[in-house]
């Protein structure tokens, strides 16, 4: 009897380290620097009427970094801080009115930068579960750059304000699943076109919404590798130009990321 309560207790005492292990791995995930790899496939869609409309699409290499930190902050238990810095930049196919209102089919040579700041409170649902609603804020950028004779470049930037909501769920001590979803206006959006006579459009404010999935695994000590994808949604209302009109326009982005970090909780 005595050798069965033995094994009772120390059973009981590992499954309570193993929820200890699951709870302390979401916080490990929450306090960890990250580089990945990514690959997005752009949709462009301009909306004209009568067209024709100009369309883009293709994948783009990028890069993607991240900084999570959540701990006690003025005796608050989980608070929670996060960076994202997503780089996509390669040639997508255009098509549409490119020069002298002739359909023409080129390449935008396009980069991407996009820049949020998080803030926001974790909540312990359970012993593997942690909800982190959030505010957040940012900006984006696109350079469009099409190449070849009557190409020409433009850029196009916005303001971002939302904030968001973070599940994450703890399968093991080791891996940790997430599903984040954000929800942003879209402000004091302009696209300025580097042509002579052209001058600058100045939308109005729009919305633009993401949602993510990721799975974070610690393979040793700090190291982590993470995978995910996302999904992009965002319009720009358009605007006068001198002597035209920038249509409203929706985009479309998939990313597909691969990253390694490091935890410092």
């Amino acid at each position: 009897m005595k050798k069965l309560a033995l094994a009772a207790l120390i059973a009981a005492c590992g499954m309570v380290g193993a929820e200890d292990a699951s709870a302390n791995a979401i916080v490990n995930v929450n306090n960890e620097f990250g580089v990945a790899v990514t690959g997005t496939l752009t949709n462009y869609q301009e909306h004209i009427t009568p067209g024709p409309s100009d369309i883009e699409s293709g994948w783009q290499p990028g890069v993607n970094l991240k900084e999570d930190m959540m701990g006690h902050v003025f005796g608050l238990a989980n608070v929670y801080f996060g960076l994202r810095y997503n780089f996509s930049s390669g040639g997508i196919a255009y098509h549409g009115a490119y020069q002298d209102g002739t359909l023409v089919d080129a390449t935008d040579n396009a980069t991407y930068n996009r820049f949020v700041l998080r803030f926001g409170k974790g909540f312990l649902l359970t012993d593997r579960a942690m909800i982190t609603p959030y505010i957040a804020g940012g900006f984006q950028f696109w350079n469009r750059n099409l190449r070849g004779p009557g190409g020409y470049t433009e850029n196009y930037g916005a303001g971002l304000a939302g904030g968001g909501l973070r599940f994450q769920y703890a399968w093991t001590h080791r891996l940790v699943m997430g599903l984040n979803a954000d929800g942003f206006a879209v402000m004091d959006g302009y696209m300025n076109a580097n042509s002579v006579g052209v001058g600058t459009a100045n939308f109005g404010n729009s919305g633009e919404e993401k949602l993510s999935l990721t799975a974070d695994y610690r393979f040793a000590g700090p190291w982590h590798w993470y995978i995910g994808t996302s999904f992009t949604h965002f319009n720009y209302t358009g605007g006068p130009l001198i002597d035209a009109v920038e249509p409203s326009s929706s985009t479309n982005q998939l990313a597909l990321v691969l990253g390694l970090a490091g935890s410092f909780a």
